[in-house]
């Protein structure tokens, strides 16, 4: 996602409030991408989703009239993005319980051997490790690294303080910081 300021989904909120489709185009374009990612991210499932972010434009062209220029229009996108898609996760647990078993056995990573450790698998490393993160951390770190989100944003989206959120990245760079200290000693860097 390219560097939108602040100011700019701010004219976007305006203009979707006065039902400028341009705009609605334009920060549909913008958000798709990362949406997405967040999406697939929760639910595992790339067709859900894309479903997910559809659902979740519809609705913000529904309650347009209702949108707050003053608020963040792009930690909004989040917050009803991760709302759907943990209705989404309830609803499929309720249906697909032994389902899911299945795909989180299947999803499960294996460990690398250290003669196969290259960059890539240093990459699925890394995963694993943040995958070890509790998720609330695991949340905030995602949504600060990968989607680039201000931990302000975060803090909204989340229901949390921004310094609590600092604390959760803060306490994800240390993990991450020593399992990588530990991996290097282990393989000789």
């Amino acid at each position: 996602m390219r560097s939108v300021t602040e100011d700019q989904f701010r004219a976007w909120a305006v203009a979707i409030r006065a039902s400028d489709r341009s705009a609605f185009a334009a920060l549909f374009d913008e958000m798709y991408g990362p949406l997405h990612r967040y999406a697939a991210y929760i639910t595992h499932d790339e067709h859900a989703a894309a479903d997910l972010v559809q659902e979740v434009f519809a609705k913000v062209w529904q309650v347009r009239d209702d949108l707050d220029p003053e608020r963040s229009l792009k930690a909004l996108l989040f917050q009803m993005l991760r709302n759907q898609a943990l209705n989404h996760e309830r609803r499929r647990r309720r249906h697909h319980t032994e389902e899911l078993e299945d795909d989180l056995a299947e999803a499960s990573v294996v460990h690398p051997t250290d003669d196969e450790l290259d960059a890539s698998a240093l990459g699925i490393q890394v995963q694993q490790w943040i995958d070890e993160m509790p998720e609330r951390r695991k949340e905030a770190f995602l949504l600060s690294r990968r989607e680039g989100l201000s931990h302000d944003e975060i803090a909204q989206l989340m229901g949390l303080a921004p310094k609590t959120v600092n604390n959760h990245i803060v306490l994800a760079l240390q993990h991450l910081r020593s399992r990588l200290d530990a991996y290097r000693e282990r393989n000789g860097e």
